[in-house]
């Protein structure tokens, strides 16, 4: 039940006071009909605008983490190879967010196989890519296929002879990237290799064997 507490006072031609019960509640009606109306009208607006701004304000923070710039690490490494059977130089380049690709060359013995140190020795070049499975490209998990050949020298019956050599392997591996600067790269896998050097017999070989990755290089 409404109460209004106000009314309308006049004053009479005689100069008498007449107050006026049925004006008084009509004009209370009009004056909480308005209240109402605008009552409403502000919890409309309110229920449009607090959503609307909501949705600003979480399409601003989304526009922010967007425009942050992702850290990018350098695409260049520059490194020493220093694998089970080699040493040698190589370079490493980035060529997508998870692929790199390298080139190395240098000393090849593969001295696992053979009798002894330096019965076949010679020169290598390995080419391979790198795919990298946790982290962007250089760093993190890896997986590396690679292809080997090589030019190689042995003795056979007292004579110095010349022959060639290859490798077809994989092997997986984690690479470290310190302060964008120095990077280290171990790894495990298995090659098929071979060496020919005048005829089928030792020193010559043709076998399956462990594949160890070791690399330390500066990059930029």
């Amino acid at each position: 039940m409404e109460v209004c507490l106000c009314h309308l006072v006049t004053r009479s031609p005689k100069g008498g006071v007449k107050t006026s019960w049925t004006n008084a509640h009509q004009m209370c009606d009009r004056g909480g009909m308005r209240l109402r109306v605008l009552a409403s009208t502000f919890f409309a607006l309110a229920a449009l605008l607090v959503p609307t701004l909501a949705f600003a304000e979480e399409e601003h923070h989304e526009h922010e983490h967007e425009a942050k710039p992702e850290h990018e690490s350098p695409k260049n490494i520059v490194f020493a190879d220093l694998g089970l059977h080699v040493i040698g130089l190589g370079y490493q380049r980035t060529v997508g967010k998870h692929i790199a690709v390298s080139i190395s060359g240098g000393l090849y013995d593969p001295w696992t196989v053979t009798d002894k140190l330096g019965d076949i020795r010679g020169g290598m070049v390995r080419l391979r890519p790198y795919f990298f499975l946790t982290d962007n490209a250089p760093r993190g998990v890896w997986i590396s296929p690679f292809a080997q050949g090589a030019v190689v020298r042995a003795t056979r019956n007292g004579e110095e002879q010349t022959g060639g050599g290859f490798a077809l392997g994989a092997a997986a591996g984690y690479a470290f990237l310190f302060g964008d600067v120095v990077h280290l790269s171990l790894g495990l896998g298995g090659q098929l290799h071979l060496a020919k050097v005048g005829g089928d017999a030792p020193p010559s070989f043709y076998t399956a064997g462990v594949h160890v990755d070791g690399t330390l290089g500066f990059a930029f």
